[in-house]
């Protein structure tokens, strides 16, 4: 039977030992994600440890066979080899103890198959569909079949065809596998139906959830603070693992030694349902599940990582790997119980997130202060990198508790029980490097109780600490503790004991789904407790901060018999489908404008034709509608729509707003996407004054009268200046400034004048006067922009106009007091005299006939007082001089030489002056008068 699953595994592509094989190795293929032909790299290498832990003097020397590489040997503890050819190769490891010296040899197959692709080329791995089609996937259609047997399994189904059918969204992948070497190449497609809401419709869903204790289960359906109670297939005193796939949904959940999948039933080992991991269930943290990602497939192998006990007790570190293509997509363990290193450990193993595509697996060596971390990667399992730090582990500081990582994977906690002592190791974390700084310990004090769970809060500042007591006499208690110092002696003074309890507490874990509540396990009890506002510290001075708060009894099992133990399922991530519907980018501002584009084709290759854009003055209404869409709060705040590739649209005031898209390409119409909210800042209101005018002092201040709420600002003023106001010194000039909002990209140009001011700048150089024999109102107005000034008119006493112009309706002195912001102030007077045009009165007609009526022509003034007449001329047609006088009497008699002129029109001619206007000297006048009689 053992020779029937050590071939299986060997078809599904991993190497291990026998049972007496005392080489073991991982890592033997070369596949497009390991091959040194383009890149090299030790992620790649292939992997070999020695099966025993020999004393620490023992010396090694390996020779990995490949005589033509420069690194064929190496003196390390861990063998290390980059294969760049396939091909059987013979691996020697000599090893001396003391004065005994021993060989060992492993031949090792190192494969590599011919590189497939199901696309057109090894680029083409996404195909798009309309909705009623189908696509053939054929796992040789571009590169041939091997002429040597292979085995051939298709992820999601498990089928073992050339070729299948796809009509589902979602990720299809093959793998061939060659039987000599294990090795496989895989192959993979992401078929997209056109409009399909689901890109993972061909795999079956679920929620996520925990198994542990006995029978016990949640299920996180609802939201996180208030899961449901259900029943699961392990009885489990402690450490338990689960995993979820890429939509979040349980996939399987193991304690070491059985593996249920979500609907509790087992998954076996392929060939023996007899057959069980080898998980030790008295270790407090001893199984772990990390996703076996894949090179060119989709994500189908999960590793399980286990400790088991040695005949001398120790624990050893152990992988199987779970194949969810097996058993018709149901699942079964492909690889079983193979050692990674003979290496003892402590009772906990840790697995945290690194980057795209990879994860740690994080192990502490026993009787040491050393810590193990592998790179579990789309290669395999690497050869482990060792850091040195924090408190040596026993067999007591060992044991019986947990380690624990924060849920951004950066923060790593030891718990270190005593006796004499309990304390917590704290570690800062590289998930890019997966190397734990040592930073600090934390005194707990006597031990019993036994420290035992540990757990971040979502923000990463505060740790919590369970103490478990024995469940009679010592009690157990949660401690808080405020991580924002870098002082141990600080942080253990700020111990808070948040619950205290007779009851065994075990494990404390954060939820699955949002990371929001922490989770307690009570041995035996038929409820989960949990820690709600986790980020709140119990000491906290701020009264607006929600302090954490304990509940005893958050989730009870309804099942009679099923309880908690101490142990809580950690929760990994699986590698998220890179699939996505299309959604609207963040926007990008030009100006003062928005502008919104679609991130993605949604049917790619086919274009997005036409986009249809809605915007709702509304927030998200917090519940999708009847298709799972996410809807505006108040479908009628519609305030603009429009058809087009990007939305632009000036933004009338800062808010909260709803944008809506509909797609359609020649595969769909209004495909609308999911309604998503923008908290939007716009630059508005802005003002900064058109004119600044000053009056005494050399230098002005501007500054905006008017600026948008938001803490993003930045000043750009044309001075050179980036703050928000700017001392401009005399001459002044022309000022602009620069408004921009960094964070939303919007900008806005202001832009002022700032003159220096006296007299002259206002006065106009005019004389001012009105006729007060009939007078015609008219305005004073003065020179320049009155931005920034005041003004005070009087005539007399009396003020009569606080503008910058004055109505002159009397003769008289009108003075205006000019002000300026800081106060300064001139004074200008204008006279305005009472002067007249001069008007002269002259008969158009006459009868010199002496009847003593209108026998004389008189030109007189109109006003004595303005003009004064100084000569007076007649002259006939021909412009002949008939009369002339200089005065003092001026009067035509229509006589020459004593004798009447014809009736006829005759000409006259004045000479004048004006008494107002002396200055303009003498004036003539001309005109007729017609003489009748």
């Amino acid at each position: 039977m053992l020779r029937s699953i050590f071939l299986f595994c060997l078809l599904m592509g991993v190497n291990f030992f026998t049972w007496g094989q005392r080489i073991i190795y991982r890592n033997n293929c070369l596949t497009p994600c390991a091959d040194c032909s383009s890149s090299a790299s030790s992620d790649m290498a292939t992997v070999f440890e020695f099966s025993e832990n020999l004393p620490s003097t023992s010396k090694y020397l390996w020779d990995f066979g490949d005589s033509g590489s420069p690194s064929n040997t190496s003196t390390d503890h861990t063998g290390i080899h980059q294969y760049c050819s396939p091909g059987a190769k013979t691996v020697t490891l000599t090893v001396q103890t003391g004065t005994t010296t021993t060989k060992y040899t492993q031949v090792v197959q190192v494969g590599r198959l011919p590189f497939i692709y199901l696309g057109k080329d090894e680029k083409d791995s996404t195909i798009t569909i309309c909705k009623g089609q189908k696509v053939t996937l054929k796992a040789f259609s571009k590169v041939g079949k091997p002429n040597y047997p292979v085995q051939i399994a298709w992820f999601p189904k498990g089928e073992t065809t050339d070729e299948i059918v796809a009509d589902s969204s979602g990720c299809y992948a093959v793998q061939v596998t060659e039987p000599t070497s294990g090795c496989t190449v895989e192959a993979k497609m992401q078929v997209k139906i056109c409009g399909d809401r689901d890109p993972n419709a061909n795999i079956n869903k679920y929620v996520d959830a925990w198994y542990f204790g006995n029978g016990a289960g949640v299920l996180f359906n609802g939201s996180a603070d208030n899961p449901k109670d259900t029943t699961g297939g392990l009885v489990v005193p402690e450490g338990v693992a689960k995993m979820t796939d890429p939509t979040n949904s349980l996939i399987f959940y193991t304690d070491g030694q059985k593996i249920f999948d979500r609907n509790n039933n087992p998954i076996y080992a392929v060939g023996d349902t007899t057959k069980r991991l080898n998980g030790d269930l008295s270790n407090a943290q001893g199984v772990t599940v990390i996703p076996k990602t894949s090179c060119k497939g989709c994500q189908a192998e999960y590793y399980v990582f286990t400790l088991s006990k040695n005949t001398k007790g120790e624990n050893l570190l152990y992988y199987s790997i779970v194949d969810m293509k097996l058993n018709k997509g149901k699942g079964g363990i492909s690889v079983l119980n193979q050692l990674v290193s003979p290496v003892p450990a402590t009772s906990r193993l840790l697995a945290s997130e690194g980057g795209q595509g990879y994860y740690w697996l994080v192990v502490q060596d026993m009787n040491s202060n050393t810590t193990r971390t592998y790179k579990i990667s789309n290669v395999g399992i690497s050869a482990p990198q060792t850091s040195v730090g924090g408190t040596q582990m026993t067999s007591t500081t060992g044991n019986g508790s947990t380690t624990k990582i924060s849920v951004d994977w950066t923060k790593m906690a030891v718990a270190v029980p005593g006796p004499p002592r309990n304390k917590v190791d704290l570690f800062d974390f590289d998930p890019s490097t997966g190397k734990p700084t040592y930073q600090m310990s934390i005194d707990l004090g006597p031990s019993p109780p036994t420290v035992y769970g540990l757990e971040y809060s979502p923000n990463k500042d505060v740790l919590y600490v369970s103490l478990k007591g024995d469940g009679v006499s010592v009690p157990s208690k949660i401690l808080q503790f405020d991580l924002s110092s870098k002082d141990s002696a600080n942080v253990a003074k700020s111990k808070e004991e948040l619950y205290s309890s007779f009851e065994k507490i075990g494990a404390l874990q954060v939820d699955p789904v949002f990371n929001t509540v922490i989770f307690v396990a009570i041995d035996g009890s038929n409820t989960l407790a949990k820690i709600t506002n986790p980020n709140g510290l119990l000491n906290a001075t701020d009264t607006t901060i929600v302090k954490a708060s304990f509940v005893r009894n958050a989730v009870t099992f309804s099942t009679p018999g099923v309880t908690s133990r101490l142990g809580l399922p950690p929760s990994i991530p699986s590698p998220q489908d890179p699939s996505s519907p299309p959604s609207i980018s963040k926007p990008k501002c030009k100006g003062t404008s928005f502008e919104f584009t679609i991130d993605q084709k949604l049917c790619d290759p086919l274009n997005n034709d036409r986009i249809d854009w809605k915007i709702y003055q509304t927030v998200l209404s917090p519940f999708p509608n009847k298709i799972g869409l996410m809807v505006p709060l108040d479908s009628t705040k519609l305030i603009y729509s429009f058809t087009g590739a990007a939305l632009k649209f000036d933004f009338p005031v800062s808010g909260k707003y709803v944008i809506t898209a509909a797609i359609s390409n020649s595969c769909i119409k209004n495909f609308p996407l999911d309604a998503q909210e923008f908290d939007i800042v716009v630059l508005k209101p802005t003002q900064l004054t058109p004119v600044y005018n000053r009056i005494c002092k050399t230098d002005a201040l501007v500054v905006p009268t008017q600026l948008p709420i938001s803490s993003n600002l930045q000043y750009q003023w044309s001075s050179g200046a980036r703050t928000p106001s700017v001392q401009i010194p005399a001459p002044g000039g022309k000022v602009s400034l620069m408004l921009s909002d960094y964070a939303t990209g919007c900008s806005v140009k202001l832009s002022t004048e700032v003159n220096f001011l006296d007299n002259p700048h206002f006065i106009p150089k005019t004389a001012y006067s009105i006729c007060m024999d009939e007078p015609k109102p008219y305005n004073l107005q003065l020179n320049g922009k009155v931005d920034s000034l005041k003004f005070e008119w009087k005539l007399g006493s009396a003020v009569i106009s606080t503008q910058n112009k004055v109505r002159v309706t009397l003769a008289g002195n009108y003075t205006v007091r000019i002000t300026d912001l800081d106060n300064c102030s001139i004074d200008h007077t204008f006279a305005v005299s009472d002067k007249c045009e001069p008007t002269l009165l002259t008969p158009n007609v006459f009868t010199p006939n002496n009847d003593g009526k209108n026998d004389f022509f008189i030109p007189q003034p109109k006003n004595p007082l303005r003009a004064k007449i100084l000569g007076l001329q007649i002259f006939n047609r021909w412009g002949e001089l008939l009369y002339t006088s200089k005065g003092p009497e001026f009067a035509w008699d229509g006589k020459v030489n004593g004798t009447r002129v014809p009736q006829e029109s005759y000409v006259w001619q004045l000479q004048y002056e004006s008494l107002d206007y002396p200055e303009r000297g003498t004036l003539t006048d001309r005109g007729g008068v017609l003489v009748i009689y």
